[in-house]
């Protein structure tokens, strides 16, 4: 399965307070970042690990461009 990951970015949603809520046990902020991209694109996190760093960095970008 290939993933087009500027559909994904272009879809990702934007974070709503349950999903930043959802995150609050969680101590590690690279792990909370990664479930908080699988949440808003959909994309499993065993999908989410076979992306090269260069499509995960365009996903963290999106996702940073809802949070500032």
């Amino acid at each position: 399965m290939s993933i087009n990951i500027e559909d994904c970015a272009n879809s990702m949603r934007e974070p709503k307070v349950k999903d930043i809520r959802a995150l609050s046990t969680i101590k590690d902020d690279a792990q909370k970042e990664f479930n908080l991209i699988s949440n808003l694109t959909g994309l499993t996190p065993g999908e989410l690990d076979e992306l090269s760093f260069k499509d995960y960095k365009i996903l963290q970008d999106k996702l940073n461009s809802f949070l500032l």
